[in-house]
């Protein structure tokens, strides 16, 4: 039983370890670029899209950040991207 169970902790141990890789970008370099992202995607909408973007803008804003701070984005592809399919051709 010990023997399991020491065994499964290595496991998540390990796990942990591989997968705290850290931010490949800082989070003050990602901010300024998801707000302009975030300003030129609700530009291009209207006025009903805005008013439901605005309803999830901070849970959007959130994953964008961290999916920026991964590093597997081109930070100048995303300032400029407009609009979300613009957005998903930034992957490095």
């Amino acid at each position: 039983m010990k023997k399991t169970f020491f065994s499964i902790l290595a496991i998540f141990l390990l796990a942990g370890i591989i997968s705290c890789g850290g931010a490949k970008v800082s989070q003050a370099e990602c901010e300024p670029v998801v707000g302009d992202l975030l300003k030129n995607i609700t530009a291009a909408q209207t006025p009903e899209q805005a008013a439901k973007f605005q309803v999830m803008q901070a849970q959007v804003s959130a994953q964008l950040l961290k999916e920026c701070m991964t590093g597997k984005y081109d930070l100048t592809c995303l300032r400029s991207a407009k609009t979300i399919a613009a957005l998903q051709t930034c992957k490095k």
